[in-house]
């Protein structure tokens, strides 16, 4: 029987047993279908309908900051809360304005309150039914797909030329280059003269990110804590900076080699973000539920893996600090959190300090992050994470077999995986694992190994949340020492890499002794997707449609995000 509209269902919904009454279901074997079988007995409930604010652009600005679509609902844009906190440093006068969620509750109140079926471009190009959910990032590198958000694009560009800031600021967060792009080229054609300043995921890396995103003027390269103060307020003052430490700008020096930027080694001197440019409980999905993150530390302690990009120098916060962290978002209404790490126990110390706070405080909290495999991580350890409130952690395995987690330079073996695993998994943690197939070196025994390993510890698996095939991405060190691996290319090597700043395409590069390129990456792929799932072991939605697009592309697929969707170079 469906309680559609129920006053008892949404009470609960909205309330604040919801959560955790959500972290208990999920943190059960097969929690996640039983909370998706409530979410369709029980309503659909909606927040809808809200008060969505106007989107409004302040005169008089020295800068205003820009969170454009789409980053994923419903985390909290914890990078742009990090920025805006930057530029209260700088004694400007700015705003932030996220237009992500503003377009997200538009969207989806227009959607539900109208009672659509589904949603049609003017176009014709039908809409997924929610575009800011993880499998459907790809929606927006579709120019059909953006163009349905034109009436916002063009409120944005209206609203900015209107308030004629005198810098514009844009975050890049991976997956709105195309919305960015448009907003670019509006602002423009009407204010020519005004400096676009961006920054974010998409610059990472001095020689990719102005590949990325030909359109801007300064692009800040990685953390910009100390780098970009400086530079606003030489724009502001009116000038035109170039040659600046971890800065790429259209003014620089031709030939100048670029060095990085100083990084801040003090976490605690910085206040954490309290997204004070909007009324808090704005995030939220259109069912209510909102995902915190929480950064303890900035990089990866590690650091060593062969496939990984990862760059920054690791370090971490007080514990204490952190906690009073939570207990701030607590108190105003957050209760799910996630750690916006690479590894939450790059410091195990550490980590259990913050969950002895969060213990001592007697915080109401649902936890949930991604850690390596360690020694340090007996029952006793995911015990003391359990009672402060974990209740789901995924594990970077990745390799699966003492062999291939020696090629991926992993640092431990399949003993002490499954010890990790199964403390975890006894501590009423859910288990989430990751699987990276294809590296140079595995052999085809270390497929058959793979699936026998996943089906031995079966029992200390809730699920696989990554599946995929090694993408040869800039940073890594398969991608900066391709001889040391016996990665061959197909073509010229410096033609391609020019090409491809980002990641190399499958269908470009293989690796001899074993031979391996992306048609045997994509049958091995198969081959152990195959063997999990006959063998019951779950594999998430996102990992189920990569999956499916390698085999759909022979191989081919794993790049939506990064080359295959870059815009032509052009000058800003």
């Amino acid at each position: 029987m469906r309680m559609r509209g129920s006053k008892l269902v949404r009470a609960f919904q909205a309330s604040k047993l919801r959560p955790k009454v959500r972290a208990l279901v999920k943190s059960i074997w097969g929690g996640q279908r039983v909370w998706d079988w409530l979410g369709q007995s029980l309503a659909p409930y909606t927040i809808y309908p809200i008060q969505i604010p106007a989107m409004e652009f302040l005169p008089g600005q020295d800068l205003i900051l820009l969170e454009l679509p789409q980053r994923y609902m419903p985390t909290m844009p914890n990078g742009l809360g990090y920025v805006h906190n930057i530029l209260k440093t700088t004694g400007l006068r700015f705003q932030t304005v996220d237009v992500n969620i503003l377009c997200y509750h538009r969207y989806h109140s227009r959607r539900i309150l109208n009672g659509l079926a589904k949603v049609v471009a003017p176009n014709g190009h039908v809409m997924p039914e929610d575009p800011w959910d993880n499998t459907n990032t790809e929606e927006w590198f579709k120019p059909e797909a953006v163009e349905y958000f034109r009436p916002e694009m063009n409120e944005v560009i209206t609203g900015l030329i209107a308030a004629r800031p005198k810098i514009l600021g844009i975050s890049l967060n991976g997956s709105n280059r195309v919305f960015a792009r448009e907003v670019v080229k509006g602002v423009r054609a009407e204010l020519p003269d005004v400096p676009i300043v961006v920054g974010g995921y998409d610059c990472v890396y001095p020689h990719v990110a102005p590949r990325l995103f030909p359109y801007a003027d300064y692009m800040v390269i990685g953390e910009a804590e100390m780098t970009l103060p400086p530079l606003v307020k030489a724009l502001v003052a009116g000038g035109r900076p170039k040659d600046l430490p971890g800065i790429l700008s259209r003014y620089d020096s031709p030939g100048r080699a670029w060095v990085p930027g100083p990084a801040l080694q003090d976490l605690d001197a910085i206040d954490f973000p309290r997204y004070d440019w909007i009324d808090l409980g704005l995030y939220r999905d259109h069912q209510g539920y909102r995902l915190t993150p929480i950064t303890a530390t900035r990089g990866c302690r590690w650091s060593r893996c062969t496939f990984c990009a990862e760059c920054f120098p690791w370090r971490k916060r007080d514990p204490k600090k952190v906690a009073d962290e939570f207990e701030w978002l607590v108190e105003r209404g957050s209760h799910d959190f996630h750690f916006n790490e690479s590894d939450i126990n790059g410091d195990p110390d550490a980590l259990l300090a913050i969950c002895d706070e969060i213990i001592r405080r007697k915080l109401n909290v649902s936890l949930c992050g991604q850690l390596r495999v360690d020694r340090r991580g007996t029952r006793e350890f995911f015990d003391r994470l359990r009672a402060a409130g974990c209740t789901a952690l995924r594990f970077g395995v990745d390799g699966w077999t003492d062999h291939t987690l020696r090629l991926q330079r992993k640092g431990y073996n399949m003993r002490l995986v499954q010890e990790n695993l199964r403390h975890c998994h006894d501590a009423g943690i859910r288990v989430a694992v990751n699987l990276v197939l294809g590296v140079p070196g595995e052999t085809e025994d270390d497929v058959q190994d793979i699936i026998a390993n996943f089906l031995r510890n079966k029992g200390s698996i809730d699920l696989v949340e990554s599946l995929n095939t090694l993408i040869l991405v800039a940073g890594s060190e398969y991608y900066r020492n391709p001889d040391r691996h016996e990665i061959r290319f197909r073509g010229d090597k410096a033609e391609i890499y020019q090409k491809h700043p980002h990641a190399i395409p499958p269908e470009l590069w293989y690796s001899e002794d074993p031979y391996i390129d992306h048609e045997v990456r994509a049958k091995r792929l198969k081959a152990v997707y195959t063997g999990l799932t006959q063998g019951g072991i779950p594999v998430c939605g996102f990992a189920k449609g990569v999956v499916e697009r390698i085999l759909e592309d022979h191989g081919s697929y794993g790049l939506d995000m990064l080359e295959s969707r870059q815009p032509k170079p052009s000058s800003p």
